[in-house]
């Protein structure tokens, strides 16, 4: 006998999956409006209109990245450098990935290239850390998909707000996002150092990324701390199970 219940049973367990994802990522959502106002304003002062403003916000959704990409564009920097220097700031987007790859390998690949643009940083705490509690078996992706539309609705509403503000705020930069940001990542880092493995590799990525900020130009300093960060990992744990063995 066909079990009439179970499509119903999990639809609703979808719905629930989705709700739960948005309704995790509200807090973090709310703390991306202040960013997305930025957002707009700079970019309506680098000369770009509202509708530009808005296509980048929906099509891009990469907050860092438009940034640079609109102060790029201000510069009058060629659409291929700032593709390039776009594309070389979210590289560190595959090693978020590589981390959810484990709890998502049953979801068909339209559905993993869905949840995969609406992977930001927020959305990506929220949801690898609540994929890490209820473990790879029970990882449903409509919680990710829960999580990455909070931000993306926030960041889009933030955006035109912010693109119809215009030039009516001279410099947004004083809101003291230049501190805000960083404490804000700190913020979702912190929580998730849990061993003293984790914790050296949070350290050595700190140092990399300290260290090449400062003595080399761009972006590098994500690239190398993302690279050290991952080397350290993968010896610490080669150390650890050959001590198990």
């Amino acid at each position: 006998m066909v079990n009439e219940s179970a499509a119903p049973t999990a639809a609703s367990d979808n719905r629930h999956q989705l709700r739960m994802g948005l309704v995790k990522t509200l807090p973090l959502a709310m703390g991306t409006v202040p960013f997305g106002l930025a957002y707009g304003v700079v970019a309506t002062q680098a000369g770009l209109t509202v509708a530009e403003t808005m296509l980048m916000s929906l099509v891009v959704f990469a907050g860092a990245s438009q940034f640079m990409a609109v102060v790029m564009i201000q510069a009058g920097a060629g659409i291929p450098l700032v593709v390039a220097s776009t594309l070389l700031v979210n590289l560190r987007h595959l090693m978020m990935g590589l981390s959810l790859s484990p709890y998502l390998s049953e979801a068909t690949p339209k559905w993993q290239r869905f949840v995969a643009f609406g992977m930001t940083d927020e959305s990506y705490l929220t949801s690898v850390t609540h994929y890490r509690e209820v473990g790879e078996g029970q990882a449903n992706p409509h919680f990710m998909l829960g999580a990455g539309g909070s931000i993306y609705v926030a960041w889009g509403i933030a955006s035109l707000v912010g693109a119809l503000a215009g030039n009516a705020i001279s410099n947004p930069l004083q809101w003291g996002l230049d501190f805000a940001m960083p404490a804000t990542f700190l913020t979702m880092l912190l929580p998730q150092i849990v061993s003293r493995r984790l914790a050296a590799v949070v350290i050595v990525a700190a140092v990399v990324a300290t260290s090449t900020y400062v003595l080399v130009p761009g972006k590098w300093y994500i690239i190398l701390a993302v690279v050290a960060a991952t080397v350290t990992g993968v010896v610490l744990e080669t150390l650890a199970e050959r001590r198990a063995a």
